[in-house]
């Protein structure tokens, strides 16, 4: 049923075409490249990190046109979410909101340069989760000298972090957007995480004219893009955290 649902949401369905089999994302799990042994491509690679717009690049050394059709669908019920276009050796399209934090698959439908057709499946993750939450300790308050702003000459910031990128093969960023504060990752969150949970100490300099600390984390995979911004606002009486979140 699912194959015949596939063929007409797609117009690929033909009589004389050769008969088809699906070949599985064989590592399991979610990530950039899949790469296949003789099929119509040598691999499907997910240049996108958008949850909304998805782009798939399947190469193949000789066939220029090797996918007629592709679609993305849910990884736990098969449920169709999204038809793709096959345009050369790229496939692309767009994936509703409401999909965020499901695990997915493209299923392609290609033929080789016999008339081989095959049916592959490449896995897409989940968006990145990020929890992000921090405290401020301030001392030691300067008081203006009328040219320059009162400010805290003794700040200590201290973050609790737990990032998932769903993948072995996400990564996540940080930076301080104004003010100074400790690096809130290490080298090894920056290239091929998946999840980790920690914490962070150290020295903070906030900006005194404007009152504010700003961060910014953002981790990305193949199933998008997930960015948290704290903002300290900080004044002598009090301070007060502001923080977003937002996937694209």
């Amino acid at each position: 049923m699912k194959q015949l649902a596939i063929a007409l949401a797609l117009g690929f369905l033909s009589c004389n075409a050769a008969a088809s089999h699906i070949v599985y994302d064989t590592d399991g799990n979610a990530g950039r490249v899949t790469t296949f042994n003789n099929a119509p491509v040598e691999a499907m690679v997910t240049q996108s990190s958008s949850a909304y717009d998805v782009r798939i690049y399947t190469p193949h050394y000789t066939n220029r046109r090797p996918c007629q059709s592709a679609a993305v669908y849910d990884q736990n019920t098969d449920a169709l979410i999204s038809v793709l276009t096959a345009e050369f050796q790229t496939l692309s399209g767009n994936i509703p909101k409401g999909y965020e934090d499901k695990e997915k698959y493209v299923e392609a439908t290609c033929t080789d340069e016999f008339g081989n057709r095959q049916t592959l499946r490449h896995k897409l993750a989940a968006a990145p989760k990020v929890l992000f939450n921090s405290q401020l300790d301030v001392a030691n308050w300067i008081d203006s000298d009328g040219h320059n702003p009162g400010y805290f000459q003794d700040v200590t910031y201290n973050a609790q972090l737990n990032l998932t990128t769903n993948e072995p093969n996400g990564y996540c960023r940080s930076a301080t957007l104004v003010g100074q504060a400790p690096e809130l990752l290490s080298e090894r969150h920056k290239f091929g995480l998946q999840s980790d949970a920690f914490s962070v100490t150290g020295d903070a300099k906030y900006d005194a004219r404007a009152k504010v600390l700003v961060s910014e984390l953002i981790c990305k995979s193949t199933g998008g893009t997930t960015r948290a911004v704290e903002v300290w606002h900080i004044n002598e009486q009090q301070q007060r955290r502001e923080y977003s979140v937002e996937v694209f």
